[in-house]
């Protein structure tokens, strides 16, 4: 399974250690498990791993907490896709989706493994807001 471009910066410094010791990019190839041109970009034409927008997108999560997809979408448009990318490889990003009211695109949220607590906290403030604002508009409509 291919590994992403998340997993290069997790070895260039062992690239680095090995480009210091000589090794051609062949042998680094094999010895990172990475592709020939990946090391051969590195070493002869001294490219460095950007970080992908996938793991922008989880450095976001991590930063702002669990996030409805109506406000990601303005920042990380391809949340979706990344979301499916990042469960093949692992990378603990989660999604719920909140069932039964009408929340359009906050009836979505993506969060991390370990920020369950404050994804409760938040949708019990939206589903709060929710209902506040559904009376209101009851209330204005009525004859």
């Amino acid at each position: 399974m291919r590994k992403g471009k998340e997993f290069y910066n997790k070895i260039y410094s062992q690239f680095l250690e090995l480009a210091k010791k000589g090794a051609s990019a062949k042998e680094i190839s094999k010895s990172l498990n990475i592709s020939y041109s990946t090391a051969y970009a590195w070493l002869v034409k001294k490219r460095k791993p950007k970080n992908s927008a996938l793991m922008e997108f989880r450095n976001f999560l991590r930063k702002n907490g669990p996030t409805a997809a109506s406000e990601l979408k303005k920042k990380i448009p391809k949340h979706n896709e990344f979301y499916h990318i990042s469960s093949k490889r692992g990378l603990g990003i989660r999604r719920m989706h909140i069932k039964g009211l009408r929340l359009g695109q906050y009836a979505y949220w993506y969060y991390l493994d370990g920020q369950e607590e404050l994804l409760k906290k938040r949708i019990k403030s939206l589903v709060k807001k929710y209902k506040k604002a559904k009376e209101k508009i009851i209330k204005t409509i009525e004859f």
